[in-house]
């Protein structure tokens, strides 16, 4: 009964964490720029619909300024969204899941599948690692697109 009631608190404190992080950023403040690090990789949409790509250099109350190909400096008011590009390629996040998935496959087969192979289901081990890489490795591949919105300007 208390390791019930351990486990439920558990995951309603993270839910409570991961909540607060999910809404924690309002993208409508120009302030958001500050949590950018000078080298991220960052992308500008202006209100002429043209797109910048570079590197965040800094920002003050009334521009932005990147490192494309050369230094950028775009006036606050011509700016309606900035937005962080992935730090990570999906090929990198494939490799991560399908690393995920082996681990997690292997426990499997040393838990669950001894449960199976003794009732008479034989799997062996390389089919639940192997799965267990090729569903990390899809799940890898597919989520974030790596891409997060630090600004957007309101809308009247």
């Amino acid at each position: 009964m208390r390791r019930i009631s351990k486990t439920r608190s558990t995951a309603i404190v993270l839910s409570l964490v991961i909540a607060v992080q999910a809404f924690a950023m309002d993208p409508g403040q120009w302030s958001n720029l500050g949590t950018l690090d000078r080298g991220d990789r960052v992308g500008i949409v202006q209100t002429n619909q043209a797109r910048t790509e570079g590197r965040f250099q800094s920002y003050t109350d009334s521009a932005i300024t990147i490192q494309a190909d050369r230094e950028v400096v775009i006036p606050r008011q011509d700016v309606v969204r900035v937005y962080r590009r992935a730090g990570m390629r999906r090929l990198n996040r494939a490799l991560l899941g399908a690393a995920a998935g082996i681990a997690a496959g292997a426990i499997l087969s040393g838990t669950v599948g001894d449960r199976f192979r003794n009732e008479g289901a034989d799997a062996p081990a390389a089919q639940w690692i192997g799965g267990g890489a090729a569903i990390g490795a899809g799940i890898g591949a597919l989520t974030g697109s790596g891409y997060r919105e630090v600004y957007r300007i309101r809308q009247p």
